[in-house]
């Protein structure tokens, strides 16, 4: 059993939130309280309801225990920066994050990150497909 946290809880946080919660501690953190009650009173792991920005909502959501991190709000710079303090700063050893442009997805693989762009892996997807 992993213990994973994802920053952003909008479609893509939430779907992965529930999914991993059936066999894994998840802790999910957004600002909006809206957000994060869509994910139900079934929900079985933690919310944090607060800025990724800041390293007290991290640790309060136990980041230096995480086995990994998903970062999937919808800004990349936002995405790559928490990114970055978690590999640095707090030694996460799976750091995932969402980006929509596919110039960055490049740039910051190199850095240890795990970079995922939605129009490329559509595009390796449909290239099996129908090639």
């Amino acid at each position: 059993m992993k213990y994973i946290v994802i920053i952003g809880c909008g479609k893509t946080g939430r779907n992965l939130a529930l999914e991993f919660a059936t066999s894994h501690n998840v802790v999910v953190i957004d600002r909006n309280k809206t957000a994060l009650d869509s994910l139900g009173e079934d929900f079985n792991g933690k919310k944090v309801l607060g800025d990724a920005l800041d390293t007290q909502v991290l640790e309060n959501a136990g980041i230096k225990e995480a086995d990994a991190l998903v970062i999937v709000t919808g800004n990349d710079n936002l995405n790559i920066v928490i990114g970055k303090v978690a590999k640095k700063m707090y030694k996460v050893k799976k750091v995932a994050l969402q980006v929509y442009e596919l110039a960055k997805k490049k740039i910051f693989s190199e850095e240890g990150l795990i970079i995922v762009n939605r129009t490329y892996l559509l595009v390796e997807v449909f290239k099996k497909c129908i090639l």
